[in-house]
């Protein structure tokens, strides 16, 4: 199995998928789903792993764990239409003793047809985990600033906590902490947008390992935080 890129057909298949959101049509289009999104992603995986584990990387390649499933979950939403239009695609990053978090720091890849790009950091942190995270900021804060801060961090991933974030400090931080605006973040990710071409190449596991290189220090001063007892 060897990736070489996405169809161009995705792009087509995603724009129907958002008009005709429902089990009629995709059950008529399944066959393509699995052959050219589902089992291409598998491939893109496998690669994925290879190229991890030569470079030393902690990341998880695995179609278990790292692809998302295209049904909705539409329990709780007034959403109702049963599929995702867009494949997701999600590394999570771990220690190389292998220790897994419910809810891990990573590298996600989008695809859509009105946008794609790929991203990185943690989204949505319980409040758990989110006071861990400013528990750790708040003393080595100028540490993940010369990690985000570096030429090629800026270079590979241009756009920066974007989600939200607090309009007053978090209860029990001071109010004049010189990382105040980081401390208020409700969630720490960083991404860069993604030129559909690239997606339909091999060129795209090239992207992904670039970008793995260069957010693997603040993915793991993330890890740390999170595991720190």
């Amino acid at each position: 199995m060897v990736f070489n890129g996405f169809s161009k057909d995705i792009f087509w298949f995603f724009s129907e998928l958002k008009s005709n959101n429902n089990k009629e049509w995709f059950y008529e289009n399944k066959k393509f789903y699995e052959k050219e999104i589902k089992e291409v992603s598998k491939e893109l995986l496998i690669e994925m792993s290879q190229r991890f584990a030569s470079l030393g990387l902690p990341f998880v390649a695995d179609p278990k764990v790292s692809l998302f499933r295209i049904n909705r979950d539409i329990r709780f939403s007034s959403n109702k239409d049963p599929y995702k239009t867009n494949l997701g695609i999600y590394f999570p990053y771990n220690t190389k003793l292998g220790e897994r978090l419910p809810e891990s720091p990573g590298l996600y890849y989008h695809f859509a047809p009105e946008e794609s790009f790929i991203g990185g950091g943690i989204h949505m942190p319980s409040s758990e985990t989110l006071r861990a995270l400013r528990i750790k900021i708040s003393s080595y804060w100028e540490e993940l600033l010369e990690i985000i801060n570096a030429k090629d961090f800026k270079k590979e991933f241009p756009n920066e906590f974007y989600g939200e974030k607090l309009k007053r400090m978090p209860r029990g931080f001071d109010e004049n902490h010189p990382a105040a605006e980081l401390l208020k973040l409700k969630e720490f990710t960083v991404w860069t947008d993604l030129e559909h071409k690239v997606s339909y190449s091999s060129k795209l596991l090239d992207v992904l390992e670039r970008k793995a290189i260069v957010i693997a220090p603040f993915l793991e001063f993330l890890f740390q935080s999170m595991t720190k007892k």
